[in-house]
């Protein structure tokens, strides 16, 4: 047999490499948690494509700054930590963070924080103006509630039914002035306005939680084609996951999960996350997430959005702005400082701008400064009638794209998919016990999230239980969350289609901002069978209509319909002049409780 020098060369590397991993793996175990990062890296430095970590329990301290373990710059290579529990011990740090990563796939892990980030306890007196409570904390959860180190000196809370553990209705976010020690684990929490019975139902033993400072459990930075799969989160001190910039089409099959008691508790946490449990940022293309499982989030399930840009002046083709990810070739849409639509055009070019000063007041009422540099010049292909004040979106940087199928997300504040994205698909999933809507798609200009929908397919979801705070309204909203409906298509050639609406009370479906919808084939049952807790009637629409349309533009409405409908529905469908036209007022949904249609 000839001898191939060049082959045995190229087996020779190979056993190099796998006896190289197979050394690394050696010193991975649970008794050596420090050697788990450099271990890792150095299979992977070998060529080799995957490495397995044996099972058990890693107690993990961060070294340096920055997230517990980090893995920067590597491609085509997989972690098994099937049966891996990964424990962080500071919940100030992130916990594991992927950045410039390419096809990585993590699978199998158990991440958690050591101590909650986030406490609990019980309201044990409430102030006769309603301006204080005070607090026993509970056992095993962090008593350092003073300590601006772990929680913020302005504190945030929720509070839960004492029977079901489940976010409390009619209840607000209690937002703290200050905190006042009283004992070891016992304190007053002021409000900054009155939060006592007479503003909602609160009672002396209520639970309540309150958000802690923490970081992300998971990040992944600027990466694309990841997969994190059969991975568990417990106890995240931010977004569960959080994925920001870079190329995306990122799998995910994940659960978010109330975590085990903290050592010396005996009572279960009320949080799973003390605020996302999925939150996608500047993502070129969409996430996919399939078969995930969340529940206990101090906020959103699924977020994903844009950034808006800031417009300080227009010149011919050419805008300034600030918050760039426009590339070449990339579409610009302008909105006016109403947030109507007012314009598209596709980027020529992009650079930095140097020497430019604003040096002029923004009206606009946002969270944060949104006027600041650095600044950009951005060429279109023609004009726009832009102003200073307006805003403008990339949704070609947006998560455009996603596919939410067959998720759970359950028992949670706020909304349980919040999309601002195009091309998104929304199917299979089960969104129940969501505070907020249930599936919300709407720009948040306040907040600098973008933008208005395109070309969405809402289809066989079941949504129940949820938009149960004070001045909530809809388990399905196709709007946007300004003070009052924004006229102009916003967004455009939405598909409602054969959805489960279940024990909902108030609207159900609210559109506005919106044209080329269609609803149809949706079921609404046992809709209605109480008073709804919203408070708030801005829009001009009434608890009592099963659906509610305003600034809108085709709207259909086909083969819908309503079985069960309770005492408080007075009407199928409410829609105001600026709702033309409308097809299927009269016939689109069908209730199968009474002769009534409408």
């Amino acid at each position: 047999m000839r001898f191939d020098r060049a082959a045995h060369a190229a087996l020779g590397a190979l056993l190099f490499a796998t006896t190289l991993a197979v050394k690394g793996a050696e010193r991975i175990g649970p008794d050596h948690p420090e050697q788990l990062q450099q271990a890792i890296l150095e299979a992977y430095r070998t060529g080799v494509h995957k490495i397995v970590i044996p099972r058990g329990t890693y107690r993990i301290e961060p070294k340096g700054e920055g997230s517990h373990l980090q893995f920067h710059d590597l491609s085509d290579f997989e972690i098994d930590a099937r049966g891996v529990e990964l424990v962080f011990t500071d919940q100030t740090r992130g916990g594991i963070e992927f950045r410039d990563c390419r096809k990585i796939r993590l699978r199998g892990a158990t991440i958690r924080f050591e101590v909650p980030p986030f406490t609990q306890g019980r309201v044990e007196k409430i102030a006769p103006d309603g301006m204080w409570y005070d607090v026993q904390m509970d056992k095993g959860y962090p008593a350092n509630f003073d300590d601006p180190k772990y929680f913020p000196a302005h504190p945030v809370g929720y509070l839960f039914d004492a029977s079901t553990r489940w976010w409390k209705p009619g209840t607000f976010d209690l937002n703290g002035e200050k905190i006042e020690r009283l004992g070891p684990d016992r304190f007053r929490v002021y409000w900054g306005r009155p939060m006592g019975r007479e503003v909602h139902p609160v009672a002396v033993g209520d639970l309540i939680a309150f958000r802690g400072v923490g970081d992300h459990n998971l990040r992944v930075l600027n990466s694309a084609e990841m997969e994190i799969a059969d991975v568990t989160i417990y106890n995240a001190g931010l977004f569960a996951v959080w994925e920001f910039d870079g190329e995306g089409h990122n799998r995910y099959a994940i659960s978010v999960k109330h975590g085990p008691r903290p050592a010396g508790a005996s009572t279960d946490p009320l949080l799973s996350s003390t605020a996302d449990a999925f939150h996608s940022t500047n993502v070129r293309k969409g996430p996919i997430l399939e078969h995930c499982d969340f529940e206990g989030m101090a906020d959103d399930g699924i977020a994903i959005h844009g950034t808006f840009s800031f417009v300080f002046a227009a010149r011919e083709d050419k805008l300034i702005i600030n918050n760039n990810s426009f590339r070449p070739g990339d579409p610009l849409r302008l909105f006016d400082q109403k947030g109507q639509p007012a314009g598209e055009a596709v980027v020529k070019a992009v650079q930095p701008l140097t020497g430019f000063e604003n040096d002029r007041k923004s009206q606009r009422v946002t969270r944060l400064e949104n006027t600041q540099g650095p600044y950009f010049e951005v060429e279109l292909d023609h004009a726009l009638p832009a102003e200073f004040d307006d805003l403008v979106s990339n949704p070609a940087a947006a998560g455009s794209g996603y596919i939410l199928r067959q998720n759970t997300i359950r028992n949670h504040r706020a909304r349980g998919m919040l999309l601002k994205a195009d091309n998104g698909l929304v199917e299979g999933n089960t969104i129940d016990g969501s505070t907020m809507g249930g599936i919300v798609l709407s720009p948040e200009f306040w907040w600098n999230e973008a933008s208005y929908s395109h070309d969405v397919i809402i289809r066989n979801n079941t949504i129940r239980h949820v938009a149960y705070a004070p001045d909530q309204m809809g388990s399905v909203l196709v709007a946007t969350t300004e003070d009052a409906p924004v006229a102009g298509c916003g967004h455009r050639r939405i598909l409602i289609d054969g959805n489960r609406f279940v024990e909902l009370n108030g609207v159900n479906l609210l559109i506005t901002s919106a044209c080329d919808v269609t609803v149809r084939k949706n079921r609404f049952i046992q809709s209605q069978q109480q008073a709804a807790e919203t408070g708030g009637r801005s829009w001009g629409e009434h608890p009592d209509a099963l659906v509610f349309v305003t600034e809108a533009r085709q709207v259909r409405f086909e083969g819908n319909t309503a079985s069960g409908l309770g005492p408080f529905n007075k009407q199928l469908i409410e829609a105001t002049p600026s709702a033309i036209p409308l097809d299927g007022v009269k016939t689109g949904i069908r209730s199968t409780s009474t002769s009534r249609q409408q």
